[in-house]
C-alpha cells in the first residue's frame, strides 16, 4: 500500500478568484499561465471538489473522507474580512440545526512580499462594541483587527469564529476542517455579497489566533481540532503518527520517507502520510510543519 501521497490537482480543484495571483497557475500547470488561480485544493474529499492522486480520486485511495482539507492559496489582493462558524454539534438550545463541522484553519506562509500582513482577532485598541458599530456603519475594518506581519515560515492557527483576513502578496498552505462556509463582513468594494448579520451571529470577538514566527524555538500549536508541529533542521521520526498527516515544507526542502518510499518536497509541495511510520530529513535552514486533526 502506498503510504506517501502527492496530489494531482485538476480543473475542479483549481479555483479562479478576483484576488488570486499567478503563482499557482505556473505551479499547478493551468493551461493559462496568466490565470488568477487563488486556490488549489490539494487534498480534498468534499463532494464535487475531490482531488486526485495519480489517476485515482483521493476518496477511493483512502476508502473514505479525509478529516481535513488542505489547500495552497495565492493572493495578489487582500481577501475579505470574514469569519467561519464553529461546530454545530452538541448545541442544546438549537435542536433544529443539523450537526456540521465548523472551520478552524491554519496558515503556513510559503512566500511573502515585503510588508505582507494577515489579520486575525481584534486589535488591542478595539473593543467588541467598536467593531460592531463599524460593521453597522459599513466601514473598512482592517484597522480594527490585529495585524500580523508574515514572512516565509510564519505559522498562524485561526480558531473557528475568529474574525480574520489575508493580505495580498502571499503564497500559503492552509489546513482546515473540511467545511466551505464563510461569512463576509467587508470585501473592499467588490461585487460579491457580504453577510454582516450572519457574520456577527457567528463571530466570537474574544477569539485570538495562535502565532509562531521563524527564529522562535520549534513548537506545537494546538487548536480545538487542529494540531501543527513545527520542525527545524535534522531527522524527525514518527513511529505511531496520527493518520493521516499533512506534510508541509515551510522553508527550503525536505526528504520524506516511509518504508520502501521516498519523496523530496520543495516549498510549494504538499504530501499526505496516510498510515504507519514515516520520517523526515531537513537540511540546515529548512522548516517543516506536520498538520493533522
Amino acid at each position: 500500500m502506498q503510504r506517501l501521497l502527492r496530489p494531482a490537482p485538476g480543473p475542479s480543484t483549481l479555483k479562479l478568484t478576483r484576488w488570486g495571483g499567478t503563482r499557482l497557475a505556473a505551479l499547478r500547470d493551468h493551461p493559462d499561465p496568466t490565470a488568477r488561480v487563488g486556490e488549489s485544493w490539494e487534498f480534498s474529499t468534499l463532494p464535487d471538489h475531490t482531488s486526485r492522486v495519480g489517476d485515482r480520486p483521493l476518496t477511493e485511495l483512502l476508502g473514505g473522507p479525509l478529516p481535513f482539507l488542505a489547500k495552497l492559496i495565492d493572493t495578489a489582493l487582500p481577501l475579505s474580512v470574514q469569519v467561519h462558524p464553529g461546530d454545530t454539534a452538541n448545541i442544546p438550545d438549537r435542536p433544529d440545526r443539523p450537526d456540521r463541522p465548523g472551520k478552524e484553519e491554519a496558515w503556513v506562509i510559503l512566500a511573502a512580499d515585503p510588508g505582507a500582513t494577515v489579520w486575525a482577532g481584534l486589535a488591542d485598541t478595539c473593543t467588541p462594541a467598536d467593531f460592531r458599530s463599524a460593521v453597522a456603519a459599513g466601514a473598512p475594518l482592517l484597522a480594527l483587527l490585529r495585524a500580523i506581519p508574515v514572512v516565509t515560515g510564519s505559522v498562524v492557527l485561526v480558531p473557528a469564529r475568529t474574525v480574520h483576513a489575508i493580505g495580498g502578496g502571499i503564497l500559503l498552505a492552509e489546513i482546515q476542517q473540511p467545511s466551505d462556509c464563510t461569512y463576509r463582513f467587508h470585501d473592499h468594494g467588490s461585487e460579491r455579497p457580504i453577510q454582516p448579520r450572519e457574520a456577527l451571529a457567528a463571530v466570537d470577538l474574544e477569539q485570538q489566533p495562535h502565532v509562531w514566527q521563524p527564529g522562535s524555538p520549534p513548537a506545537t500549536l494546538r487548536g480545538r481540532h487542529l494540531q501543527l508541529e513545527i520542525l527545524g533542521p535534522g531527522a524527525h521520526r514518527r513511529d505511531r503518527p496520527r493518520a493521516p498527516t499533512l506534510v508541509i515544507p515551510a522553508r527550503g526542502h525536505l526528504d520524506l520517507h516511509a518504508p520502501g518510499e521516498h519523496q523530496q518536497l520543495a516549498a510549494s509541495d504538499l504530501a499526505l502520510a496516510r498510515s504507519g511510520p514515516f520520517w523526515l530529513e531537513l537540511p540546515p535552514g529548512s522548516l517543516a510543519v506536520l498538520g493533522h486533526i
